[in-house]
């Protein structure tokens, strides 16, 4: 009998082992997120509008009020369909009044259903929110159970003191969080609530309504409102108990990155990628003694020393993919052959420094000729043309130049991290530059190529197996059978989204920068006030 694709049956013991793609073949990213994630608390990159904070705390306020007997207190799932249903009403509202406006939950469903009140007379809310058993995955606007609220911004509201979650329900603070739900219910009219809370019961909504109910459009104008000064006093407030640091300070470290943030705008020129935060904070904070910068300006500094030292790590681990692509080898080969590629492309840059020990080596490497940044700039081109040793050796010694760069920063690095329980997320710059450069203090240049290599398919492996966990789901990247090193999947090195788009966002809904990124008078006002306070 001949086999061709229709006859031939795997058997079940040659089934794929279920891989599946990351972002972070090694593990390392989370420590930088944590850091983003205390420099700016109370925001993620996927909290993108800052008018749905005061929106979903008046929902909650107004769920509170809810009778014992309404329909919508039988249980999670009937609290989250109320939730649900009012998302879905503010999507439909902002494609047919605002349809420019990005970042607005279930946008899409409603675009593709922008005509149903016209057959219908009205847009079918309870079908396009509701879930029920039956309801099929992408029908509704929605998939995750709890809505958007659940999904994305609940982590914010809980972080910023305005919601919690009591036995599965959603609740607004006593407090913070009133004081958000008082704030915003004062930008609506009696009539507007009245008449969002019947569509959101009734699960109908009309064409006519559309313009009654405009006043909760995300984009309005609410500067001089008190929602508007609530929101301005949130992310102008301190960190919050919940910042506390080892040396029991509670920082403002939000509204330190947002004086930063304005500064850079105020003082960039027209072609300044405000991105670049990151950057210039790592690059004055080299220069200068932590107690002449912010605790904040230091942050930023501290998060973009890991992303350099994930770049450089993941541009070695993708070259060394990429050569597993081109060739089987053994586990010895491909430490041998490997090495001995990096070494024979690295001997013009090194010369006789090649023979040093790793510390010497590391002190020789000329600053005008070893630029940490150019390497990190020349992984793209190696990762474009696909040349896999010239990757490694551009991680190798965008690492040995970041470790010399930043060695006399080191000790007020491991002070911030100690500070802010940052020290134990693996990944970070200090654990890398333990283990791939402070351990090999008596090696010579090739030695350290292969312990490099080596270390790193250990690692992976281990973080690997790790986030299996007990799942099905199988991260790695390559595989070892009968000592042969097998290629799944190459992964380009990437950095991570510091949610600076949700600040440079929440700016532009508070009348602080334009859409051309200049300050506006407000903006300045504020910036002026933030540096008068210094």
């Amino acid at each position: 009998m001949s086999y061709n694709l229709e006859t031939y049956k795997e058997p079940f013991w040659a089934k794929s082992g279920n891989f599946v793609r990351g972002r972070d073949p090694l593990g390392v990213q989370n420590s930088s997120i944590s850091v983003y994630a205390t420099l700016l608390p109370g925001m993620t990159n996927l909290t993108l509008r800052l008018r749905y904070y005061g929106m979903y705390l008046w929902l909650l306020d107004e769920y509170h009020a809810l009778p014992t007997n309404s329909p919508f207190k039988q249980s999670q799932k009937a609290q989250y369909t109320f939730i649900r249903r009012a998302e879905l009403i503010t999507a439909f509202l902002m494609v047919n009044k605002h349809p420019n406006e990005l970042s607005v939950i279930g946008n899409d469903f409603a675009n593709r259903n922008i005509n149903e009140a016209k057959e219908k007379g009205f847009y079918d809310i309870a079908l396009g929110a509701d879930q029920n058993k039956d309801t099929e995955k992408g029908s509704v606007y929605w998939d995750y159970n709890s809505g958007a609220l659940g999904q994305y911004y609940a982590g914010s509201l809980f972080a910023l003191n305005l919601a919690d979650s009591k036995n599965g329900y959603f609740e607004r603070t006593e407090d913070y969080g009133k004081q958000l739900a008082e704030s915003y219910r004062k930008s609506l009219s009696k009539e507007v609530e009245v008449l969002f809370l019947k569509r959101i019961n009734e699960g109908k909504l009309y064409l006519d309504d559309l313009d009654l109910i405009d006043e909760i459009a995300l984009n309005k104008e609410y500067k001089d409102t008190p929602e508007g000064v609530f929101y301005f006093k949130m992310l102008l407030s301190d960190d919050g108990l919940k910042s506390k640091t080892a040396s029991q300070k509670i920082t403002s470290q939000r509204k330190e990155s947002l004086q930063i943030f304005l500064n850079l705008i105020n003082n960039g020129d027209e072609n300044l990628n405000i991105f670049e935060l990151p950057l210039i904070s790592y690059s004055s904070c080299l220069k200068k003694n932590k107690d002449e910068v912010s605790e904040a300006s230091f942050g930023w500094y501290y998060y973009y020393l890991n992303e350099l030292a994930h770049h450089s790590l993941e541009a070695v681990f993708w070259g060394m993919l990429r050569e597993m692509d081109l060739k089987s080898y053994s586990l010895e080969q491909f430490l041998s052959k490997i090495t001995k590629k990096v070494c024979d492309k690295s001997k013009i840059l090194l010369g006789e420094h090649a023979e040093y020990l790793i510390p010497e080596l590391i002190s020789q490497l000329d600053k005008e000729k070893f630029i940490t940044l150019n390497y990190i700039e020349s992984i793209a081109d190696s990762v474009k043309r696909e040349n896999g040793i010239d990757g490694i050796v551009q991680g190798i010694f965008a690492l040995l130049s970041l470790y010399r760069d930043n060695q006399h920063k080191l000790n007020d690095v491991r002070f911030y991290a100690n500070d802010h329980f940052l020290d134990s997320k693996y990944g970070n710059a200090l654990q890398i530059f333990h283990t791939y450069i402070e351990t090999s203090q008596n090696l010579k240049f090739a030695d350290f190529v292969r312990k490099f290599i080596h270390t790193l398919l250990n690692e992976h492996i281990a973080v690997a197996y790790n986030k299996m966990g007990n799942g099905e789901k199988n991260l790695l990247k390559f595989v070892v059978e009968d000592n042969y090193l097998v290629h799944i999947e190459t992964m380009r090195p990437n950095f991570t989204n510091p949610r600076l788009r949700t600040l440079l966002n929440f700016t532009r809904d508070l009348g602080l920068v334009t859409v051309d990124n200049e300050l506006t008078e407000s903006g300045k006002k504020l910036l002026n006030d933030l540096n008068s306070a210094k």
